[in-house]
């Protein structure tokens, strides 16, 4: 290797090895405060896969510079753990007691489009809910509409799929009759529930926390769902990047968008996690949080929780279905409390998130 040529690949893995440290660490801070730090967290594959790649480099060429990329790859590795499961066997049994599962799934408003229901996605919703018949149904961006030709998904729901009990936020209602938000199904008994304002959402969802104590065989569940906020991008944003009209700051009124998004999360995983640790039954938290494990909102929501991805999934664990293979933004996190027993993505065609479901117990006392 000429001296040139070895001079360019170390500066350029220094730099690599800075961001993957980077990547991995100032998401622990707050994005009020750094707001960087709300989205550098999606660039932490990257940078690992590439160290990964001059860590191989320099073993070929025998070169000392590899203890640049192990010391980055150590420095790394919590952010590794919380984004790569290592359990492809998931059925695992674990000795407990007051079994039941937990489904979430952001709906995409049970498949409307343009106010039109796409039939085919929202037979495919109903039969991955009825195929795997969870006990408790946590749906985000839920649409119903009980007026004639259109779908009262409530009703149906209930009826074809056996709920007896539920609770609907409602956060939105157009023309009287179409409602959106976030909604909990279960078999059993709902002793109480409540909407929680967290904010405001042109959709609807995202606008409250749906909180939930349910009575499972004589003991009190509390269930927390929630869709946080979104950065809600339109193809307007994007006119900078192809250079319509350089002149009038598109750029700045995406970067504006995304800043007012960040500060906006943040403050609703603040507000989530708090609801969990004030809660006096074990507590489940799941939904869309809109952002990835390698993140202030993980960090702050999942802090004294377990994933039930991490305990029993295995890869990246990809809940979205578009963009990116590396995006896990769909999560079930369950306080020490719980057994988790086992855990199971759906990959579905046609559905922008893929419904995630975990089994749980109770710990023995």
């Amino acid at each position: 290797m000429s001296l040139f040529k070895r001079r360019a690949l170390y500066y350029t893995h220094v730099l690599i090895a800075f961001m993957l440290i980077l990547t991995s660490w100032l998401p622990h801070f707050n994005p009020q405060a750094i707001w960087p730090s709300g989205f550098i967290g999606l660039l932490f594959p990257l940078c690992w896969c590439l160290n990964f790649l001059f860590l191989i480099l320099w073993i070929i060429y025998k070169e000392r510079f590899l203890w640049m990329g192990v010391f980055a790859l150590v420095l790394s590795s919590p952010a590794l753990y919380v984004s790569f499961g290592l359990h492809p066997g998931s059925d695992i049994k674990a000795k407990g007691r007051k079994q039941f599962t937990l489904m979430t799934f952001n709906t995409s408003s049970m498949g409307l489009k343009e106010y039109k229901e796409d039939v085919s996605i929202k037979n495919n919703i109903y039969y991955t809910i009825k195929e795997n018949q969870p006990d408790i149904l946590c749906l985000q961006e839920f649409y119903t509409n009980n007026r004639s030709g259109y779908t009262d998904h409530i009703s149906d729901i209930q009826q074809q799929l056996h709920y007896r009990y539920f609770y609907f936020t409602c956060d939105k209602t157009s023309w009287y009759t179409w409602q959106y938000g976030i909604i909990l199904f279960s078999k059993y008994p709902i002793i109480n529930a409540s909407a929680i304002p967290c904010g405001h959402s042109a959709v609807g969802s995202g606008s409250s926390i749906l909180q939930a104590d349910i009575l499972i065989q004589g003991d009190t569940v509390r269930i927390l769902t929630a869709q946080l906020q979104s950065y809600m991008f339109k193809s307007v944003d994007y006119s900078f990047i192809e250079m319509k009209d350089p002149a009038v700051g598109e750029g700045k009124t995406l970067v504006s968008k995304m800043r007012r998004t960040i500060y906006k999360r943040a403050e609703q995983a603040r507000l989530l996690a708090s609801l969990a640790d004030a809660s006096p039954y074990p507590a489940i938290v799941c939904g869309d949080f809109n952002d990835i494990p390698v993140s202030y909102t993980y960090n702050t929501i999942s802090n004294n929780m377990q994933d039930a991805f991490l305990s029993h999934g295995f890869g990246l664990g990809r809940t979205l279905s578009f963009l990116s293979p590396t995006l896990r933004i769909d999560y079930i996190l369950a306080q020490p409390s719980f057994n988790i027993l086992d855990y199971h993505t759906f990959k579905k065609k046609g559905f922008e998130h893929f419904p995630v479901m975990a089994t749980f117990s109770l710990k023995r006392n």
